[in-house]
């Protein structure tokens, strides 16, 4: 809950100062997560989701990687894409999330995180889609309970 100060300013407390304990790493991939979601958002207005992730994919494996993606790595990068997309795109981040993670950890080396697409019915008759990245049977972001409350297409990585 946000205070005032005296005199109106406005105090924001806890997430700020958690943002501020930081280190220059977090910081720089939550720099790095900013930009890469507004990239990928952006992309996915325009153009079909076929081409967006052949594209990141493709990018990301190209460029050079300087180091392997540690269990550490990972967490991190699945916290800041997290952090980020929920803060900017507050109306269903998934799909921008998975992405984005998918492409920091391939810059890594990392092939085995999966992007997963499934869908759900919702309680008024709808479909619901969601989107999360799994590495091993892990669910890196997107939520623990995805794999068993939406229903899977095929592997997407093929499909697309």
């Amino acid at each position: 809950p946000m205070a005032e100060f005296e005199g109106g300013m406005p105090y924001f407390g806890t997430p700020l100062r958690k943002l501020w304990a930081c280190s220059w790493l977090d910081w720089w991939r939550l720099l790095s997560a900013g930009v890469l979601v507004v990239m990928d958002r952006s992309a996915l207005s325009i153009w079909p989701l076929r081409s967006v992730v052949q594209g990141v994919r493709s990018v990301a494996r190209t460029m050079p990687h300087w180091a392997d993606a540690s269990p550490r790595h990972r967490e991190r990068a699945a916290w800041a894409a997290g952090a980020v997309g929920r803060r900017l795109l507050p109306d269903r981040p998934c799909l921008t999330q998975a992405i984005v993670l998918q492409y920091v950890l391939l810059r890594r080396g990392d092939d085995d995180a999966k992007l997963r697409l499934g869908v759900t019915r919702g309680d008024d008759a709808t479909l619901q889609a969601h989107a999360w990245i799994e590495r091993d049977g892990e669910i890196l972001i997107g939520g623990a309970a995805s794999p068993s409350a939406y229903v899977q297409f095929g592997d997407v990585e093929e499909t697309l």
